[in-house]
Formats: C-alpha cells, structure tokens, sequence
C-alpha cells in the first residue's frame, strides 16, 4: 500500500546514523522491517525516536544524547570517522510535499548540535521543485521550535515550518518489553493522564477507562478482542483507588467472575496484548506509529490478531514495525516487508518485489521464503 496517510514521510535519505552509513528508504503505510539480530532494524526506528525526542523541549537533543551514551555512539562506527549526522524528510500532504533537512554534527563534551536545518514545501501546483531554505545553524535547540509566527526573516515559510513541527511533534514510538512487577504498565496512573497512551503504557488503565466512557464501541471491541487472545477474560474494573485521583486496572476471570484480581496479577504477554491491542484500536491515532519487536511474549494466534490490528491500522496512520517473527511478517503481502541486512559498510534496506521473487512467493509464504535467504534479511 503506497503511502495515502495526510502527512505521512513518503521517503527519506539518511546517513551517519549508528550502522547506517548512507541509506535512501521510500515509505508506505504500512512497512515492516525484517532482518537478522544487529542488522539495523531498530536503529532505523530509533532515528525517528530522536527527532520526535529533540522536538519534545529545548533540551530534547541534549537528554537524548546523554540517554543513548554520548555522540560517539549515535554516529557511524563513531565520531573519528563520522563528523555528521545528515537526514532529508518528505512529508506528503493533500496540497505538496513539505521536506525538512537536517545535519548534526558533534560538540565538545560528546553532545550533539543543530549545525544546518532546512524546509521547503513544494505545490502539487507546479511541477518544478523549489531550492531548500536554510533556517539556520549552530545552535543546541532545532529552529523548528525556535521559529514562530512573528519572526520576520522566515514569514514565508511558517507555514511549512508548522506543518512539519506538528506532524513530528505527533509521532509515537512504542515499546512494551517491561512488564516487570515494578513496571508502569502494571500501576496506577493519574485520573488526568489520559490524551494519549504513552510509550511504555504507563498510563493504560486511564486510557482505557477515557475510551469506555468516551468511545464505548471502541471499548468494546478491544474487549472482544482481548477475549479472543485470552478467553478467559470476563471484564475489566477501571475505577479510582478510594480517596486517590489514581485510576486502578483490576480485571475478573470468566470462572471466577466474583473475585477481583489485580493488573499485577496479570501475565506479562496478557498485559502486552492488551497495551497492543489498545494502540492499534484507538479512534484518534498518531500520524507515524512505531512498534519495536510486537511480538515479544505473544502466543502465535495472539499475533496474528495483532497482525490484522496493524493492517486496519495503517490505513489511518503510518506504521513502522520492527520484527523477527516470521507468524507476522505472514500477516502481510510482499510489498508491505522492507528487508534489513548489513555489510561491511552498514545497514542496507531494501523493499520486497513481488514481480522480482514472484516464482517462489506463488508457492510459499513469505517466511518461508525468508527461511531459504532468497531475498536476505538472514544471518
């Protein structure tokens, strides 16, 4: 499904970036990324979890380098041979393309800086591509946040700077993976907490209770859902801890429907089954949805519920998913897999051809495919 989102990245170049020494990567709706362990996969992911981080405050890039270990890190086999990290966005919307492009180059005291940033939009109109216009460099902040409707020198393309502020500002990355007995996903989370779920579900039992109360159909269909990858699920009881403005997940079994059990009693892959099944159901979805690794702890059919989520999904939102399962990645037709491998000079990505391996995707499924290395994507 070729990209159709309002504001979804139909493409980007990017190079310097962890194992990614240079990659052009054209994106659909829906793009499932498969490959081998330390193939790039995630590292991919984690590019678009940067930006969205350095639009998150002032201080976005600065926090996101100092939790991902210092500049040396994030650039291609370090900073002694990558000075700059380099990335071209293009954002399709029903009036043009709006393209934003950013250089990060390296600091004193292993950080990050803005050394270039540049948009330009261009008009479904005409046909001729428009130069890109420098906003500026050689400051710690993006001058997406710093540019604002009274700045003079940049009036023209407000307009274009908006519209790709807020659509990077909107993105959504989510990890599940800790379901620990101290995890957030497990706890209470705050009766005001509910505008979006969070990227660790932190707060899913108020998003929960905002959409039965809000969206009831929507409620109940991640309830039937659940019930089909956990049968024994009777209801959920999403009310606030007495005297607490903190809202409690608890939940009954079909068996013993008169006794309440605790969102920490419940199993690792139920609880991640149920955050999935909540991001992908939700009636007002992010722009650009990514998922690292979704699988994680599922039973096989509880997956391939989850596989059908994700295609409903992307046809409102852009997913971007990251995975080894090859019970997905069959939930998906040939054009959706972007296939990951790496060389000796880094990541390469590319998009699976149907017409190219038509002969054995006839007869065999897309992992089993994969199983034989046809098209790569294995150790």
């Amino acid at each position: 499904m070729a990209t159709t989102i309002n504001g979804a990245v139909s493409q980007i170049k990017l190079s310097g970036f962890k194992s990614i020494k240079s990659a052009h990567i054209d994106l659909n709706n829906l793009n499932i990324f498969i490959g081998a362990n330390g193939s790039g996969k995630s590292n991919f992911i984690s590019f678009f979890q940067m930006l969205e981080f350095y639009l998150s405050s002032n201080d976005g890039l600065s926090e996101y380098v100092g939790k991902n270990g210092g500049a040396h890190l994030l650039m291609h086999f370090g900073t002694s041979v990558t000075k700059s990290i380099e990335a071209e966005l293009t954002f399709s919307t029903e009036a043009g393309e709006n393209v934003y492009y950013v250089e990060l180059g390296t600091a004193i005291g292993d950080k990050l800086y803005f050394k270039d940033e540049k948009v330009v939009f261009n008009s479904v109109e005409f046909s001729t591509k428009q130069p890109l216009i420098p906003l500026g460099g050689g400051v710690a902040s993006s001058r997406l946040l710093q540019i604002s409707e009274d700045d003079a020198e940049h009036k023209r393309h407000i307009a274009t700077v908006r519209t790709i502020r807020e659509l990077m500002k909107r993105w959504s990355f989510f990890q599940f993976h800790n379901t620990g007995r101290e995890a957030y996903i497990r706890g209470a989370s705050h009766m005001n907490d509910c505008g979006y779920l969070r990227s660790d579900a932190g707060n899913l039992a108020v998003f929960l209770r905002m959409l039965r109360d809000r969206y009831p159909a929507v409620f109940n269909s991640i309830m039937s859902t659940m019930k089909q990858i956990a049968p024994f699920l009777e209801k959920f009881e999403l009310k606030e801890d007495y005297g607490s403005p903190y809202v409690r997940m608890k939940w009954l079994e079909k068996a013993h429907n008169d006794y309440l059990l605790d969102a920490s009693q419940m199993s690792d892959g139920t609880l991640r089954a149920l955050a999935l099944v909540t991001l992908l159901s939700q009636p007002q979805k992010p722009p650009l949805i990514c998922i690292d690794e979704p699988e994680l702890g599922l039973h096989p059919e509880a997956i391939m519920v989850i596989g059908d989520l994700i295609k409903t999904a992307s046809e409102d939102a852009q997913v971007i998913i990251s995975t080894q399962s090859k019970k997905l990645i069959d939930c998906f037709e040939p054009e959706d897999i972007v296939v990951v491998s790496r060389d000796n000079e880094g990541t390469n990505f590319d998009r699976l051809e149907y017409e190219k391996y038509k002969v054995w995707l006839d007869e065999y499924s897309i992992s089993e495919t994969w199983d034989t290395n046809i098209f790569g994507g294995r150790p």
